[in-house]
Formats: structure tokens, C-alpha cells, sequence
């Protein structure tokens, strides 16, 4: 009986969480700012712009094993649910899949959009081999690195999603707006940090969030889910307070 009832309703419980799942993207990789087409090149070898990106480098190598060290490795995971965690008690309002779940697959489509679409033709065009790789160091983040070494590292798509969010986030809770970018500015430079991009990546890849951000403010799509992020960050039962969470920076 009991294995029956199961069988009845399994395909409902996977039809309504694959459904809760899904994120309907604002635009596809196409539709994206051709960031191959307005970034400079990255520096070469010889550009006194490349003696800055090594300094950078090893000054962030000086520090690891650092709380700060520690933090550009928590960083480095774009998991929805790592993601959440780091911003919710920046912007000082829950975030997950129940009580804001509008915001919860914003996150997930503005990596999409600004760390994946909006980077991809400069990465390919110019495939930048990356810091760590240079020096055969390892990263914060060993288990990313096999991936790291087969992609571009101009311009950093971490930074341009950290970026972008903030950004977004701030349009929802503009109180909050201070805070959002210094986090969104310490987004990127972990990625100096971790080992994983030169200070030049991370350069560009602020500029290819902003972008990105201007050339979401003109899809209707992202404008009605924005006003539904707004709501569910600004309603009195999601807003958290110091006793919520002793994170909460205000």
C-alpha cells in the first residue's frame, strides 16, 4: 500500500521541485554585450600594467592561510546556497528558496548572465593563462583548478557576477547600498587573493558586471522579477536583525 502511494505521488513531488528548480534566464548568451568587442586586451608580458598584476598576485600569496585568505575561498563557491549565505546578512534580509524565492533564482540567473554570458567572448577570444598557473601554485580552492586551468582568466567572471549582484541587490534594498558594494568590491579582489585571477581580471571583470547590469535594465523580464526581489527583501517578516544573525553589519 504504502509503496502505491508512493509511486502516485513521486512524480508530483519531482514535477514541483524540478519546477521550483527552474530559472527562467533574462536573456540568452547572444543577447549578451560582446565584451570581446569594448575590453582592452589584457597586459602582456612586457606592459608595466603586467608588473602591477604580479605584484598583486604575490601580495595576495603572502597572506594565505589569513582569515582574508580564508574568506577569498569562501568566495570562490558560486553555489546558490554559498552565495545566499555571504549576501543575506550583507543586504540584512533572509535569503533562500521559501521565503524569497524570487531572489533566490535571481542569484542564480545573474551568475548565468554576468559570470558566465557577459565574460565568455573576451575569455575565449583571449584565453589568459592565470596566475597560479604561471607560477604552479595552488589556489584557495584546489578542487576548482582543473576547471580554472581550460578557461580565460580575462575577465574574471566571479568578479563580474560579485559586481552585478551587488548592483542589483542595491536596487532592492538601496539602504543597503554601501554596504552591497564593499562586498561586491571584496568579491572580486578575493579573486586576487585565492591565486586565481591577475588584478587586471578583476578590473575588467567590474566593468563587464556594470555592463551587464545596464544591459538588464532594459529586459521587462528582469524589471518584473526585480519588483518581486524588492517586495520579499523589504517585507517586515524577512528583514533580519542582530538577534537573527550576529553577522548583520549594521
Amino acid at each position: 500500500m504504502k509503496s502505491r502511494y508512493l509511486l502516485f505521488f513521486l512524480p508530483l513531488i519531482v514535477a514541483k521541485y524540478t519546477s521550483a528548480a527552474t530559472v527562467q534566464l533574462f536573456h540568452s548568451p547572444e543577447e549578451s554585450v560582446n565584451s570581446q568587442f569594448y575590453l582592452p586586451p589584457p597586459p602582456g608580458n612586457d606592459d608595466p600594467a603586467f608588473r602591477y598584476d604580479k605584484e598583486a598576485y604575490f601580495k595576495g600569496y603572502a597572506i594565505k592561510g589569513s582569515p582574508r585568505w580564508k574568506q577569498a575561498a569562501e568566495d570562490a563557491d558560486v553555489s546558490v546556497e554559498n552565495i545566499a549565505r555571504i549576501f543575506s546578512p550583507v543586504v540584512g534580509a533572509k535569503i533562500n528558496p521559501k521565503d524569497t524565492p524570487e531572489t533566490w533564482n535571481m542569484l542564480q540567473n545573474l551568475l548565468k548572465m554576468g559570470g558566465y554570458y557577459a565574460t565568455a567572448s573576451a575569455k575565449k577570444y583571449y584565453m589568459r593563462t592565470r596566475p597560479f598557473v604561471l607560477f604552479n601554485h595552488s589556489t584557495c580552492r584546489p578542487e576548482d583548478e582543473n576547471t580554472l586551468r581550460k578557461d580565460g582568466s580575462y575577465p574574471s567572471g566571479h568578479t563580474a557576477y560579485g559586481t552585478l549582484l551587488a548592483l542589483v541587490l542595491s536596487q532592492a534594498r538601496p539602504e543597503r547600498a554601501q554596504e552591497l558594494a564593499r562586498r561586491g568590491w571584496e568579491f572580486g579582489q578575493s579573486r586576487v587573493i585565492c591565486g586565481a585571477h591577475w588584478q587586471s581580471d578583476v578590473d575588467a571583470g567590474r566593468y563587464v558586471g556594470a555592463v551587464e547590469f545596464a544591459r538588464l535594465q532594459t529586459i521587462p523580464a528582469f524589471q518584473k522579477s526585480l519588483a518581486k526581489v524588492r517586495e520579499e527583501l523589504n517585507d517586515k517578516n524577512n528583514l533580519l536583525s542582530k538577534e537573527d544573525h550576529p553577522k548583520l553589519n549594521y
